[in-house]
Formats: structure tokens, C-alpha cells, sequence
């Protein structure tokens, strides 16, 4: 395990970001007040290296004794009791450190395997991506898309690439070929992949949602949640170096924001964000930028996505094209 993730899990095996930590405190109904204080004060101190925000103290007397500063007169607030009523919740921790922008996107499917841990090999990963696809994705019932699919489209490329394209949901010619990115706007990202030097099979190709949304539609947020386990699980065993996450939608998944893409194309951002810490996915840059299917219709922005794919190149250390 790397040093990024050292330290997340809770005694139980359970991940969590250390922002999200709880400390175990022993319940006990009437504890000395010196003590519940002392133990107080040193999670307090805890909570605030780690940059968690408090409630504001003068809320309630209770907050003022989780936040360990009594009244403004010095008179200490009665505690209640038992001494567990007074320790937030997960719920109320992740409500206080997740910053308003941040969709619900923040959770994880239990009902999946946990999302892979270790470095495969070529062979083992596209083992694993053929598992994961045949066993949990292929047969997904889990919201409305499925209806009106005629297969789901998992991803296609290198099974440990160097480079990961990410889009928002296969189109009609998608749906009827199983494969990502073969409509026009494939045919663009193609173009796009050869400017970088690269070829189709020397990246990996995939989207967020695995099933066609209806006239091809922009996937529902709820959507969106409920396919992004599985895409989480697949850049688990990718492991890239770079994600290209192709428009609005697989940005602000991505990202956990709401913050509009062109506010966010341009630059590289840490993935996963702190909203994801928890699911336990490989660290890597995220570069967004616009979707081909934008580009189709507004030839014009070109230029700024090919800027930010002469960032990726840079990065990766990718030969500029030869020009003709």
C-alpha cells in the first residue's frame, strides 16, 4: 500500500479518508469532566491538523463542547449524556468537509469487490477488466438505461495504459457495435489520439455510464452515480498516468464538482478528489477538456482542446507531431 493510503482504514478494515476518521472514544454514562474534556480537546487538536471545519460554537452548548471552547464567561456547558451524543457522525463530518460544489457522488457500491489495490501485470489486468465486465457490468440492472439497451460498452485499449480517455455514454453506433468512440465522434477522437502520437490501442477508451441513455441524452446525475463504481474499478486497474476526461459530464464525475468545464479545461487536477479519498483508487492527473461531439458543433474550440492535449504530451513525454 502507498504512502497515500496508509493510514485510511479504521480498525475494522473499513476505508476512510483521513478527514473523515471518527476517533473511538469509550462509552461510558457518567465520565469524569476533566477527562471527557482532556479526550475532547485532543481530537479537537487532531481534527483541525487535518484540516476538518466545526460547527460554529455558538450554536448550541453541546457544539461549544465538541469544539472544546466553553461560553464566553468560561462556564463549561453541562455534557450530556451518554458521551457518544455529543461526537458527530460520518454523516455529519462529510456534510461539514465536502465543499458546497460537491455532488452526491461521494459514495461507493458495496456490492462490488473493492476496487484493485495492486500493480497487475498486462495479462492479469485485462484478466481482470474481462471479469469485471462479464460478471458485474454485462448483466446490470441497476437503473433505467438498461431497458432500452442492446449491450452495454465497457471500454477498449491497452489494459495498462499510460493514458486513459473518459466519456460520458455510448451513442447509437456505440450501443450497436459494444465499442466506445466509434460514431463521428469517435472518428474525431481517433484523430485527436494520432495528433498525440499515439494510437487507439496504446490508450484506453471508456465512459461513464455502460449503457446508451435514450436519443442519446446527456446521462442523469443519478445515473451517472450509479454506473461511476464500475468506472472507478476500471481505472483501479488501469492505472494511468493521465485521465482525459472528455466533457461536462465525466469531468464533474470525475471531479466530484459542479463547477462548469470551461472553468476547468486548461489544467491538471489531482484524481481522485477529496470526495473520493475514501474508494481507495490509484492517484493519477486529470486533464479536462471539451467532448468530440462539442467539437463537431463548435469547430471553433479545437484550438483549446488541442492545447490541452499538448499539456497531456508534455507530461507524458510525448514527441510534438512532424509537420507535413
Amino acid at each position: 500500500m502507498s504512502r497515500r493510503y496508509r493510514g485510511q482504514f479504521a480498525a475494522d478494515g473499513a476505508c476512510l479518508s483521513p478527514a473523515r476518521c471518527i476517533p473511538t472514544l469509550p462509552i461510558v454514562t457518567e465520565p469524569p469532566p476533566d477527562t471527557v474534556e482532556s479526550t475532547l480537546r485532543e481530537w479537537l487538536r487532531n481534527e483541525r491538523r487535518l484540516g476538518v471545519p466545526h460547527w460554529d460554537v455558538s450554536t448550541t452548548p453541546a457544539a461549544a463542547v465538541v469544539t472544546g471552547v466553553g461560553n464566553r464567561e468560561g462556564a463549561r456547558p453541562a455534557p450530556p449524556s451518554p458521551v457518544v451524543e455529543r461526537l458527530p457522525t460520518a454523516a455529519a463530518v462529510r456534510a461539514t468537509t465536502l465543499p458546497a460544489s460537491t455532488p452526491a457522488l461521494f459514495g461507493d457500491d458495496t456490492g462490488l469487490p473493492p476496487p484493485c489495490r495492486a500493480e497487475l501485470s498486462k495479462a492479469d489486468a485485462a484478466a481482470a477488466l474481462a471479469h469485471l465486465d462479464a460478471t458485474h457490468v454485462r448483466g446490470c440492472t441497476k437503473c433505467r438505461l438498461h431497458a432500452g439497451r442492446t449491450q452495454t460498452v465497457f471500454g477498449v485499449g491497452h489494459p495498462r495504459p499510460a493514458l486513459v480517455f473518459v466519456g460520458e455514454g455510448p451513442g447509437a453506433d456505440e450501443d450497436a457495435q459494444g465499442i466506445p468512440f466509434v460514431g463521428r465522434a469517435g472518428q474525431l477522437l481517433t484523430r485527436m489520439i494520432a495528433a498525440m502520437s499515439l494510437t487507439r490501442d496504446q490508450v484506453y477508451i471508456c465512459n461513464v455510464v455502460k449503457c446508451r441513455p435514450p436519443g442519446n441524452r446527456t446521462p442523469a446525475d443519478d445515473e451517472m452515480e450509479t454506473c461511476a463504481p464500475f468506472l472507478f474499478r476500471q481505472l483501479a486497474i488501469l492505472r494511468p498516468q493521465v485521465i482525459i476526461s472528455l466533457g461536462r459530464p465525466a469531468t464533474q464525475t470525475l471531479l466530484a464538482t459542479k463547477v462548469a468545464i470551461s472553468k476547468l479545461r486548461g489544467a491538471f487536477h489531482d484524481f481522485p478528489p477529496p470526495a473520493l479519498a475514501h474508494v481507495g483508487l490509484p492517484p493519477a492527473r486529470l486533464m479536462p477538456t471539451f467532448h468530440p461531439a462539442y467539437l463537431l458543433r463548435n469547430p471553433a474550440a479545437k484550438g483549446d482542446a488541442w492545447a490541452d492535449l499538448q499539456q497531456v504530451m508534455r507530461l507524458l513525454g510525448l514527441p510534438a507531431p512532424q509537420r507535413s
